[in-house]
Order: structure tokens, then sequence, then C-alpha cells
């Protein structure tokens, strides 16, 4: 007769719950209780499976992530699906949560995470202090996306956004645009630009690729709002209205320049005819759309394969240093947004 849980739980001296809550990984068993089940499941031969092999080893084999967005087309929702095939391949298994953009709902999200079983967290930074995010992490391993700190705490993967910005920029630069507005930053003076913030760096780039050119960084040709498609639409209308004083716009994400060819093409305005578009990112729908977007794309892979590496080699003792900082590798994707 097979072996059940009910004997194990038996053997040890404990009620089924505690056994199944300690074969999954779970932290409030002590280590008391624990040896006594592992004690069970060894006499036993119970379910020499995954669950048994990692209560043995004191890891649970999961990995949690936690990301701005889960919605398609956003960048980070197909960035999670990389981290999930990464995980898998490694023999882990990937449980997934939407953290949000603001600190507070990052906080939120990283306390859910930490309240269930897993051996590591990856999670967006969202401009909580990296001690604070250690704290949060009850003694786990994390590792985080973009923590632009100058001295980060924990090891983090940055998506490099002010080079990509000024490679899109450089870009309509090389296509012969000379009127470059922004889309998705607001208007910062120079003295401001040093600050270690995604969108802050993302504007340096494009003001660098414009002052490289020899041209003027100007305040109206700035258009701040939310990076999804709904603004780059909205946006597209306001350009419109203003009389198409551009020849070239770079937008902060390819949402917004998703948005924007929808917008322009609302109101009859063809790109890249009468303007030309680059965005950032990589997403998928940017093959998709008409015109298709010229984007400097984020090679998600590369970024996947360096965040959860990073995170498995201290899960599996192999690493113990300091902290690592790994940006992702970029590539200019020419499409017909800006031919």
């Amino acid at each position: 007769m097979a072996v059940t849980m009910k004997d194990v739980a038996r053997r040890a001296g404990v009620s089924v719950a505690t056994v199944s809550y300690a074969l999954r990984g779970g932290q409030y068993v002590s280590e008391e209780v624990a040896a006594n089940i592992r004690a069970a499941v060894e006499e036993l031969g119970y379910a020499t499976n995954q669950s048994a092999r990692y209560l043995r080893s004191g890891r649970t084999g999961v990995i949690a992530v936690g990301v701005h967005e889960l919605d398609i087309p956003y960048f980070y929702s197909r960035f999670a699906q990389h981290m999930v095939d990464r995980i898998e391949n490694a023999g882990y298994k990937a449980l997934v949560a939407r953290s949000g953009w603001n600190a507070s709902s990052v906080r939120e999200s990283l306390e859910r995470l930490s309240d269930q079983p897993s051996d590591g967290i990856i999670v967006h930074a969202g401009g909580v202090p990296s001690s604070e995010l250690k704290r949060l992490g009850k003694g786990r391993q994390v590792v985080l996306i973009d923590d632009f700190s100058a001295r980060p705490g924990l090891d983090t993967i940055i998506v490099p956004g002010e080079q990509g910005i000024r490679m899109a920029t450089e870009h309509l630069l090389d296509r012969g645009c000379r009127d470059i507005a922004m889309v998705g930053v607001p208007y910062m003076p120079k003295s401001r630009l040093g600050q270690r913030v995604s969108e802050v760096m993302r504007l340096r780039g494009y003001v660098t690729a414009l002052e490289r050119s020899g041209i003027e960084y100007r305040r109206d040709y700035l258009y701040d709002g939310e990076w999804n498609m709904d603004v780059g639409r909205e946006i597209a209308h306001r350009i419109v209205a203003d009389g198409m004083p551009y020849d070239g716009i770079v937008c902060a994400t390819d949402s917004l320049a998703v948005g924007l060819v929808r917008g322009f093409a609302d109101r009859g305005v063809r790109v890249p005819d009468a303007v030309r578009i680059v965005g950032f990112d990589g997403i998928s729908l940017d093959d998709y759309v008409v015109p298709s977007i010229t984007t400097v794309a984020v090679d998600m892979d590369d970024l996947a394969d360096k965040a959860v590496g990073m995170l498995i080699s201290r899960i599996e003792g192999d690493y113990d240093g300091a902290p690592r900082h790994e940006e992702g590798r970029l590539k200019l994707c020419v499409r017909e947004s800006s031919r």
C-alpha cells in the first residue's frame, strides 16, 4: 500500500496540514518539526518527488517575479515571460505577480511575494531603497530590476534607457530630422538631468544626442504622460492641433509610439511621410501595426539570463560576493515608421 501524507504526519507527530505546508516550502515551521518531517519522509519512502527533494535541501524550487505590468503589450509583460522561460529551464518553478508603478505598490507586492514559499525574488525596484527591499524580502535572495542607486545594495539588472533613447534620437538625426520632439517625459532644466531616475535618464539621452548635433534643447518640444497607448494617441491629436511642427518624434516607450501612430492616423497624418517616429523597448506589437515601429529593442533573452543567473548563483551558493550590476544589450531595429 502506498505511503500517504497522513502516514508521514502520524510518524512525525504533526498534523497533515503541517506536513503539506512544510513540503510546499512554508517558512513558519520550526527546524525541529521540519527535521521530524524529513526523517519521516525518508523512513517511510514517501513521495520521492520534487517537494520532498526540496524539503531535504532546504529549498522550495520556486522563484518569485514581480514586474510593473502583466497586461499586453507592455514591455514588462513580455520580459516576465522571458524570465519564466529561463526559470523553468533552470529546473525551478516561477511565481509571477504585478508590482505596479509606484513605491507603495512595489512594497505591497514584495510583501505578498515574501509570504509565498520561494527561494528568491526578482522585482522591480520602483524607487524603493535596496535596503528596504532586502528587509521586505524576509531573508530571501533578491535581484532588482532598474535600481539606479549609485551604490546598489543588491544585485541589479538595468534596462539602459539613457543609451537607448540616445540611439533613437541619433537615428532620427541620421535620417535628416532636425525638429525632434520627445514624448513621455516632462521638461527638466539641464541642472536637474543628473538624477538617477528612469524617465530623467531617458530625457538625458535625448538631450545628449541633440546637443552633440548642435541642436537646441527646447521645453516646448516635450510631451509628458504615462507610458501607454492611450496617452500616445491623445498626444498625437495635440501635436496635429499645434500644426505639426516636428519632423521626428522619439518616444520613451514603444507603447507610446504605437498610440502616436494611431493618433496621427485619426487625423489623416501619414507616418513616416509627415513625421518619423522611433520608440524604445522592443514589444511584440511593433511588427504588426501599420506602419511598423522603428525601435531600439532591449535583448530580453540577455536581460532574463542575467537576472535569473544572478539569483540562482546566490540561491545555490555559487556566489556570495558584493552586489553585481548588469545592463541589457540594445539593438536598433529600423522599420517603416522612420524610413
